[in-house]
């Protein structure tokens, strides 16, 4: 498994980029939309948190900003029937803690919403998923009394 790429941001496209690292290997790495609009403009080194998904037609590696980005891509694509390409579009689309909340709470609606997913397979999702993503949501917020 490749954990990480690290190098020169060498370019961007709609949703892909090129590490290229020290030793002139440049990595294509297809990223979610959220992760394109914060990297740097290119020419800057960046560390991409990866997966790598092997498959009968190819290889293809995801970067992520964080681990926790990857750790949700990774429950998604557990999921039968879901494979990268909806874990792409739920983390474009949603983001890690909307994405999560949307999945505890049995949101079929915001999930059916996200391009690729219909209302069967965001209900395998829910389903599935719903109690094992606590991890990515925040903690509700506790008013503490003044005073």
């Amino acid at each position: 498994m490749i954990a990480h790429v690290r190098g020169r941001l060498a370019t961007k496209s709609a949703d892909r980029v090129v590490v290229e690292t020290p030793g002139g290997v440049g990595y294509e790495v297809v990223v979610p939309l959220g992760v394109m609009e914060r990297l740097p403009a290119t020419g800057v080194e960046i560390t991409l948190a990866t997966e790598l998904v092997v498959r009968e037609d190819g290889w293809a590696l995801y970067g992520f900003l964080d681990d926790a980005e990857r750790r949700f891509f990774q429950r998604l694509t557990s999921v039968s029937g879901v494979g990268p390409k909806i874990g792409i579009a739920v983390l474009s689309a949603l983001g890690v803690e909307r994405g999560a909340r949307a999945l505890r709470e049995k949101n079929i609606g915001l999930l059916s919403s996200v391009s690729g997913i219909g209302r069967k397979t965001a209900e395998r999702l829910a389903l599935e998923l719903g109690e094992k993503v606590e991890e990515f949501t925040e903690a509700p917020s506790v008013e503490v009394p003044a005073g």
